[in-house]
């Protein structure tokens, strides 16, 4: 039983070996705080998943499960937040709000990355729980969970507009008078971030790794946002298309019926503000990252990972409003294609086991050995799995590593360029991940 749980189910990502990001959100949570915020602000992302790594460090300790368990806590608590929004917010009855909720609790975009030591769980988090409290009207909770959504990953920028942008436009006057005055006092603390972004300098305009779109993905981008199927993952799956066909045919009929009662009779404009928010909140923000990806790549499904959150909200209001027996039918179509994907995601979107590498490398290193990687992508791994003053990137120049490898925490000291003289000796790490070899000059 144990062995299924943790090699056919999401379970076999908890103890797999950690790939570079997850090694890079170890080594920067382990600087002093006042080096991780400067090192941050000098790559990609801002500094509270890894503030909140080093906390959790502290008393679970860094091992894989430790460091990945946090963002399994996100994901329970995305889970527990997607409930109330149903039940409170948009007044499922909890029986349905627990039966609905089984589509988030499969997806497979959101339980791959439940255990990755990454802030994407966290960023689904705050997102949903932003919402939850805008559609509450607790302006001072939402105040803070913007601003923490800010500090957590810069895509979240894109939902705290949307969000301002229509409530501006829908709140009433005293409840847009609130919302201001609430807003107002956290929006002042991303100043210091922003003052520390213009003297650090990130690397907005350098080249990214993130491939350009075509017309192909364009046909898939519904069954891509609802999977979170990536080209990079290494396996194909076929049935994409008739996912991306199944969820797009839901979305038009849920925008016809909508019409259809518009015509009848107009909507509250309290049904339409919610509404809006979760159509801009699912398909609109992600349609236009999509879309900009065409000029300047920048779409990846993990980076959108909150919209897919909304997308399963909206999809479930439009269900919902169908025919029993067509509801019952869509809901397991949905629920089957979530699991299927899910199995065949574990099956073939797996981590190199550089763990059982290092762990043997470990075993015969001696304190004046180094280890040695030929490609940068070994680099944070190695550091990670072995002491990283004995890890070093063999031939290659400093130039040459592009910064989106974590090169902000690659020092320039870290490039070698000979091998160590006998009886020192470098265990160089092939590319694969899998294979070394000892060497030495002599």
């Amino acid at each position: 039983m144990m062995q299924f749980l943790f090699t056919k189910t999401p379970l076999a990502y908890i103890a797999a070996s950690f790939w570079r990001d997850e090694a890079f959100s170890y080594l920067m949570a382990k600087q002093a705080p006042f080096q991780l915020l400067w090192t941050t602000a000098k790559d990609a992302n801002p500094p509270l998943y890894y503030l909140l790594l080093k906390i959790w460090m502290f008393f679970f300790g860094h091992s894989e499960i430790a460091l990945r368990t946090l963002s399994l806590l996100f994901f329970w608590g995305t889970l527990y937040t997607a409930f109330y929004l149903m039940k409170d917010i948009f007044k499922f009855s909890t029986k349905k709000s627990m039966v609905f909720l089984l589509l988030f609790l499969v997806n497979p975009l959101l339980h791959y990355y439940a255990f990755e030591a990454r802030m994407y769980s966290l960023m689904a988090f705050l997102a949903t729980l932003s919402f939850y409290y805008l559609l509450k009207k607790q302006y001072k909770a939402y105040g803070i969970v913007a601003l923490l959504s800010f500090y957590t990953h810069y895509f979240l920028i894109s939902v705290i507009a949307l969000q301002v942008g229509l409530s501006l436009l829908f709140l009433t006057k005293k409840e847009k008078a609130d919302f201001i005055s609430q807003f107002k006092k956290y929006i002042v603390w991303t100043l210091p971030w922003i003052i520390l972004l213009l003297f650090a300098r990130p690397p907005v305009n350098k080249s990214f790794w993130i491939g350009t779109l075509s017309f192909k993905d364009m046909l898939l981008f519904p069954g891509i946002l609802f999977t979170g199927y990536e080209t990079s993952a290494g396996f194909i799956y076929k049935p994409l298309i008739f996912i991306s066909i199944i969820v797009f045919l839901i979305i038009v009929f849920g925008v016809w019926a909508l019409w259809q009662k518009e015509r009848r009779h107009a909507l509250s404009k309290e049904k339409l503000y919610r509404l809006l928010l979760v159509i801009g909140w699912s398909i609109a923000i992600p349609l236009s990252v999509f879309i900009f990806s065409f000029f300047k790549p920048i779409f990846l499904p993990r980076y959108l990972i909150f919209a897919t959150v909304g997308l399963l909200l909206l999809l479930l209001l439009i269900i919902d409003k169908m025919h029993i027996r067509l509801k019952y039918i869509l809901f397991v179509v949905l629920l089957i294609i979530s699991v299927h994907y899910g199995e065949v995601q574990v099956a073939l979107r797996t981590k190199a086991p550089v763990g059982k590498t290092f762990a043997e490398i470990k075993q015969l290193i001696r304190p004046n050995d180094v280890v040695y990687v030929l490609h940068e992508y070994d680099f944070h791994p190695a550091e990670y799995y072995i002491n990283d003053s004995q890890v070093y990137i063999y031939k290659k120049s400093y130039a040459e590593l592009p910064w989106f490898v974590g090169k902000v925490l690659i020092p320039q000291e870290k490039i070698a360029s000979t091998l160590p003289q006998y009886p020192r000796r470098a265990f160089v790490l092939q590319p694969d991940g899998s294979s070394y070899s000892i060497q030495s000059l002599y």
